[in-house]
């Protein structure tokens, strides 16, 4: 089992780290376990099913544990007969989980391993798209392992990814780039709106513009005028969509605050399909979309740079060229812009968050979506 040692050297360390005032029901099982579920994850994780590889999830949680009893939304089905907990056995099954909607239970008190069970969300999956509910984890916030793809998996609470492990090396993810680092420092300067507000809407933005697959960049920025000699808005639309009349909005629709939220994001991750960036405020108002970076105009063509680890300390290895142009420009355009901020998500779904600090442009790679 060498072979996701990477994984395990790191997983307990990370998930200390990142998640905090655990019930034991919340915690990793011992290291021996972890290993010999994640092998037969690995196992799994590479066998095709009618042409397509798996993805689902598995927890460790038991079934009579009370803190499944908070989450009104998700429902306990136990098998009648558990089931081996194999690679043949699992490959057999895995086509009936769902990754965004289910976990597989496992029972890991004794050897060999069983599954007993799934726990199905689909009900707070509903309630999402209706826009019933803004934000926030669509499952039971307990740690699982997730199959992502061939040889992929991911360490998760809930649906925050903490590491993953790919073709023999590690990934690690932070979760608090929009709370307490340099990032949630320019987004709160000048800002009037609350952080719930501001991490509901940024945790909806990120996360659907993630599923779209197409890349994207997002700048938030002082003011329009901060702004206007770098960047060129094709579709200039300045709007107070969100935090306006909201007991009007309310009196007159019957939508809520959280709908009226849900909606706007889902808005400004569409605009995001658009060639250019998407451009909003530090209230996060929409300035326009498909605007043009204009590098041409800005002093420096490669502005000093920071780039951050998980463990914040400073990767020195890593240099402004070793980066695609949408993360140059990203990182030349908060440069120019003081007090701006840019997001770069990448095809893949991961999230690069820049700022302007100390006289660097600081960068913050694998940001997790905030545990809200």
């Amino acid at each position: 089992m060498s072979d996701i040692s990477t994984l395990m050297d790191s997983a307990y360390e990370l998930f200390d780290k990142s998640v905090h005032d655990l019930e034991d029901d919340q915690k990793l099982p011992p290291r021996d376990v972890m290993e010999e579920v994640c092998q037969t994850l690995l196992n799994v994780s590479c066998l095709r099913e009618e042409g397509r590889f798996p993805t689902f999830r598995v927890c460790f949680i038991k079934p009579d544990s009370e803190l499944l009893d908070t989450y009104i939304y998700s429902h306990v089905l136990l098998f009648k007969e558990p089931i081996l907990f194999n690679t043949r056995e699992l490959h057999k099954l895995a086509p009936a989980l769902n990754a965004n909607m289910s976990y597989l239970m496992l029972d890991v008190s004794e050897r060999p391993f069983k599954a007993i069970g799934i726990i199905a969300s689909y009900t707070a999956w509903q309630k999402i798209v209706t826009r019933e509910l803004a934000s926030g984890n669509r499952m039971p916030r307990i740690p699982n392992i997730l199959v992502a793809g061939p040889g992929e998996l991911k360490l998760c609470f809930g649906e925050t990814s903490i590491v993953t492990y790919s073709a023999g090396r590690c990934v690690f993810y932070r979760t608090d780039v929009f709370t307490s680092t340099p990032i949630a420092e320019r987004l709160q300067e000048g800002s009037s709106i609350t952080e719930k507000e501001r991490l509901q809407l940024l945790y909806r933005v990120l996360w659907e513009v993630g599923f779209f697959q197409h890349g994207a960049t997002i700048l938030i920025v002082p003011s329009a005028e901060s702004c206007e000699e770098f960047i060129d808005i094709k579709y200039e639309m300045p709007s107070n969509f969100l935090f306006g009349d909201d007991a009007n909005i309310e009196k007159h629709s019957g939508m809520p605050h959280e709908k009226e939220l849900v909606t706007y994001a889902d808005m400004i991750a569409k605009l995001t399909s658009v060639d250019g960036a998407v451009v909003l405020n530090k209230d996060l108002d929409l300035l326009g979309f498909g605007a043009e970076v204009l590098t041409e105009k800005m002093g420096s063509r490669h502005p000093k740079m920071k780039f951050i680890g998980y463990d914040d300390e400073e990767q020195t290895y890593k240099t402004f060229q070793d980066n695609g142009m949408r993360h140059r420009a990203g990182y030349r355009f908060c440069s120019a812009v003081d007090g701006s901020v840019a997001f770069v998500i990448s095809q893949d779904g991961t999230v690069e968050a820049c700022t302007k600090y100390d006289g660097k442009v600081v960068v913050y790679d694998n940001v997790a979506l905030p545990m809200i």
